[in-house]
């Protein structure tokens, strides 16, 4: 990967340009976990989205808004439009609010079989950041999708996670 460091995290426009986009996301991994009450920190958003046409032309738009450049072995400029999206399970983009991945799902058992936006959203939660509602996955899809990734960094997470699962939801720092 490129060795250009990533500009300063801005959650609240990376955010707010999906919000003002109208696009269909759920916020998962590290950033979902810090909103679940994790002290971990994170270096980019995870937004699994719905995976249509419709939505994705929205994800297109704000990716523009962020003048968003795709990484690969560096950070190259493409035309983003839904038929691009629709061919990635997993983007990766630069903006110049930070990083942010473009999911279809997360891992729901060992065989990487998806746990799309529709299911997320059934059980996750919404926070309100300011003015925007960012609707997160359910603690539990965060520490599944870990165990199953099993990276180093999903490794040092799960112990913190998991004694957040332990705690009641209403003393967690939500």
């Amino acid at each position: 990967m490129t060795d250009e460091p990533a500009p300063r995290l801005d959650p609240a426009e990376l955010l707010g340009a999906f919000a003002r986009n109208e696009v269909e996301f759920i916020a998962v991994g590290g950033f979902a976990a810090l909103l679940h009450g994790a002290q971990r920190t994170t270096k980019d958003i995870d937004l699994c989205v719905k995976w249509s046409t419709d939505n994705l032309e929205r994800v297109a738009a704000a990716l523009g808004e962020l003048r968003a450049r795709l990484k690969v072995d560096s950070y190259i400029e493409v035309p983003i439009d839904a038929a691009l999206l629709g061919r990635m399970e997993v983007a990766t983009w630069r903006t110049q609010s930070g990083d942010i991945d473009v999911l279809m799902g997360i891992p729901r058992d060992a065989r990487w079989e998806l746990v799309r936006y529709e299911e997320l959203r059934e059980r996750g939660a919404v926070i309100a950041i300011g003015e925007l509602e960012i609707p997160i996955a359910a603690l539990e899809d965060i520490i599944r999708s870990k165990e199953i990734a099993d990276r180093p960094a999903d490794r040092e997470a799960l112990p913190e996670l998991r004694r957040l699962r332990a705690e009641p939801e209403d003393q967690r720092d939500i």
